[in-house]
């Protein structure tokens, strides 16, 4: 039992009574089945409202279609037959027999004098506006039909396009040009031309345009009979007079969403709701319900639609356009019987929850009399009270927990008894294995530093504090950039990288010229990819460090804490530093004889020019002879600055811009004059490249390295090609040579440390390790290809600006 000075731990009182519980879990039993009923009838009602709907306006728009369709094509056949007028004939035939006889020099000067004859002449007088064929033309608008008070021009022009005949001074007096011309005298004489509607520029409105052919009785063609239509005048008495309801009516449009005709929208709209025009231009009379009702509504909207299809089998070869009807209703017109149906189902649902609501209050009560006087006594046993037995006769469950109850107060108070020991033993181990723990972190000789989720420190070991003069209570809850310590600029870089290494980030360190092919025993079995491992790596002060970010396998409220280990190659990196020295100098008794090789005949080349300028009294002579000794002390001086700067160490140059070819050539003069042969072919393919911050030195032993090791393996006879060029943002540089070749299991040890091939004494095995770790050094990277009895090809890749060393 809990004891009178330890806190009572009560629980937070409950959100929901019951009672309460038992009232909404009535409602949702009760209500659910209700309210899905109703949902249901709503939306099967609702659905069948609408087809109902979209069935009588696609019925509404296929009967429109229907008597549009029969009006045109009334319409077409009427043109048709007044194309066959026999004055009409004979005027296009007269026309086209007079153009006939006129020279081809000359017709042009006569279609420029007549039309500037049209274009200022006076309607009265004018041949074209008074002879048989205008005449005719004119008393077909006598009837005053719907056609001919929506006719705005009537004219006849013949196989050239030129005006025969016409009511007015609409049309242009030469038509060749003209879609509708071209067309029917392309087609033949059956094709008829009914184009989309446009705005004429003249009139102001939408027109649109019907041309037939006139011809005789054996079918041949003497001219066109044109007529233009007002759209608006035209359609609007059959289509507008269609209006049912407040808002509905019918109205016509293009494949475009052009409004033809429309009560509402002016003739010439264009429905900017490119899914709506394709829901209503479909190939067959249907109904279609969309967002958007294409007058200004965003709402859903149903639309009942055909196509004109006999009229569309005229404009469709003539403008590649269709017409076609819709019947359209306001969406708040149009669904008020279904809002109204919504309306009485909420009403009937929301007096049918309050019944049950009501209905559940009163069964709930007994219910949960029996239950609150369990809930009391198990709360007072929860805080340590002794309470009396339960007695509750209900003859159901709640009397069976009640029974429960009075066992588990009973077992509870035997089983306090002997619990608090139990704690203080279990508190006491658990003491001791964290100071057990902290004492072996403390004791590790590497840095460990352990971040929380937000990059701040939660635990630094002794060896920290001894780098960073301070105690882990100074910069726990810190970040790396805010540390008290030396080193800020170091600490920083690696805040940074910490940063990169919780979000999945590469390192922005070059790998470590320690890291890769570190030195090992060449007895020892080989690890896989030990190789080719990278270690990043900090310089603090006089010591180098390799630190590595980890994940530690603790989860703090889901998220994993961020581990940093830091262990001191100070020695390991200065140990490999003498190696790569002893490299450079091994091969210095080689390069050494090879001087002096090279330097023997300029040196008595100067001593044979300096006694005959001893010698000589000719003046010019002795300057030739000086000149002489010259060049060959400008060549011995070429090859002692090639020797000074291989043998520098690298410690005393700063890195600087290095041009890579010029270190080839640096490595290929001191390679070759250490060979003692003038029989290896060399083969320069260079490409202007961009300079790289690096140390000459170092980039000319990486040449040299290899450079060599390819004539020592050709045995000074064979090719050696070198090439260098620029891609993708990268330097390429390929040595290869014709020597015998490197077997295929030895490819992936070539880089290893203390392996080689040659004889005893002949080689360290350092040489290209040194080589694979410069190269990585500045970002770069080496690969060997090589096929026996062939040749071996090595290729170093360097980034245009590679990384530079952190410090």
């Amino acid at each position: 039992m809990t004891g009178p000075n330890e806190p009572e731990n009560i629980p937070p009182p409950p959100r929901m009574g019951l009672k309460n519980k038992l009232i909404r879990t009535m409602i949702v039993v009760g209500t659910l089945p209700l309210l899905l009923a109703m949902v249901i009838s709503y939306v099967q009602g609702n659905k069948s409202v609408q087809e109902v709907i979209g069935a009588s306006f696609k019925a509404l728009a296929f009967e429109t279609a229907t008597k549009t369709d029969f009006i045109l094509k009334e319409e077409i056949s009427k043109n048709i037959h007044r194309a066959s007028h026999p004055t009409l004939i004979l005027t296009a035939r007269s026309q086209n027999q007079i153009v006939g006889n006129i020279a081809a020099p000359e017709i042009k000067d006569y279609f420029a004098e007549k039309i500037a004859a049209w274009k200022q002449g006076d309607e009265a007088i004018h041949p074209i506006l008074n002879n048989a064929g205008s005449r005719v033309l004119k008393s077909l608008l006598r009837d005053n039909s719907i056609s001919s008070r929506a006719t705005r021009a009537m004219y006849i022009t013949d196989t050239r396009g030129a005006l025969v005949s016409s009511i007015n001074f609409y049309p242009d007096f030469l038509n060749a040009d003209d879609p509708a011309h071209k067309r029917v005298m392309a087609e033949g004489e059956s094709f008829v031309y009914l184009s989309d509607i446009y705005k004429d520029a003249e009139q102001g409105e939408y027109v649109f345009h019907l041309a037939v052919p006139i011809k005789n009785f054996e079918k041949n063609i003497f001219g066109i009979f044109h007529r233009i239509y007002s759209a608006k005048d035209f359609f609007s008495p059959s289509i507008e007079p269609i209006i049912f309801g407040e808002t509905g009516h019918v109205m016509m449009i293009n494949s475009d969403g052009v409004v033809i005709d429309c009560p509402i929208l002016p003739t010439g709209t264009h429905l900017d709701d490119a899914e709506l025009v394709r829901s209503v231009t479909g190939p067959e009379a249907h109904w279609a319900q969309t967002h958007g009702d294409g007058h200004g509504s965003s709402d859903v909207s149903i639309i009942g639609f055909a196509p004109l299809l006999e009229t569309n089998a005229y404009i469709n070869p003539s403008s590649g356009k269709k017409w076609f009807t819709f019947a359209w209703q306001s969406s708040h017109e149009l669904f008020a019987p279904t809002r109204k149906l919504f309306q009485w189902i909420s009403a009937a649902a929301l007096i049918s929850i309050l019944l049950i609501v009501f209905m559940g209050s009163l069964a709930s009560n007994r219910i949960v009399q029996p239950i609150r006087h369990l809930q009391d006594t198990t709360a007072r046993i929860g805080r340590g009270e002794q309470v009396e037995p339960l007695n509750i006769r209900t003859g159901d469950e709640i009397e069976s927990l009640a029974n429960e109850v009075n066992t588990m107060n009973r077992l509870l108070a035997e089983a306090f008894s002997g619990l608090e020991a139990e704690v203080q033993k279990k508190t006491t181990a658990l003491r001791y294995l964290q100071e057990y723990t902290e004492s072996i972190l403390m004791s590790v000789p590497d840095v460990l530093l352990i971040f929380n989720e937000s990059l701040k420190l939660e635990y630094v070991n002794q060896a920290f504090e001894k780098i960073g003069g301070v105690t882990g209570k100074d910069v726990t809850g810190k970040s790396l950039e805010d540390l008290p310590a030396e080193f800020q600029e170091q600490w920083k870089f690696l805040g940074e990288e910490l940063r990169r290494f919780s979000q999945g980030i590469v390192s922005l360190a070059s790998p470590s010229p320690a890291s890769a092919n570190e030195p090992r025993d060449p007895l020892a079995p080989k690890v896989p990819g030990a190789s080719g491992e990278k270690r990043n790596v900090i310089t603090l002060g006089n010591r180098v460090f390799v630190y590595q970010f980890f994940k530690v396998d603790v989860k703090t409220d889901g998220k994993r804490p961020i581990g940093l280990l830091m262990r001191d190659i100070s020695e390991e990196k200065a140990l490999q530093d003498q190696l790569a020295m002893a490299e450079k100098l091994s091969g210095l008794g080689t390069l050494a004889a090879g001087i002096a090789h090279e330097m023997n005949n300029p040196l008595y080349s100067i001593m044979g020019y300096t006694e005959a300028i001893l010698d000589e009294k000719d003046s010019g002579k002795i300057q030739t002879f000086a000149g002489k000794i010259l060049s060959r002390a400008r060549h011995m001086a070429s090859v002692i600055l090639n020797m000074s700067g291989y043998a520098r160490s690298k410690t005393t140059d700063e890195t600087q811009d290095v041009n890579l070819n010029e270190r080839l050539d640096a490595a290929i003069e001191m390679a070759l004059m250490a060979s003692y042969s003038d029989n290896v072919d060399l083969v320069k393919n260079y490409s202007p490249l961009p300079l790289i911050k690096a140390k000459p030195e170092e980039i000319q032993q990486i040449f040299l390295n290899i450079i060599r090791n390819g004539v020592q393996a050709m045995e000074g006879k064979g090719q050696l090609t070198i090439a260098s060029s620029r891609v993708d943002g990268n330097i390429v540089t390929r040595i290869s040579d014709t020597g015998p070749g490197i077997p295929k299991e030895y490819l992936s040890k070539v880089f290893d440390p203390f392996f080689t091939t040659k004889e005893q004494g002949k080689g360290t095995g350092l040489g290209l390790n040194i080589v694979h770790r410069l190269v990585e050094k500045y970002g770069g990277q080496i690969e060997v290809t090589s096929q026996l009895n062939v040749g071996t090809t090595f290729t170093i890749t360097f980034p245009v600006s590679p990384p530079e060393e952190p410090h």
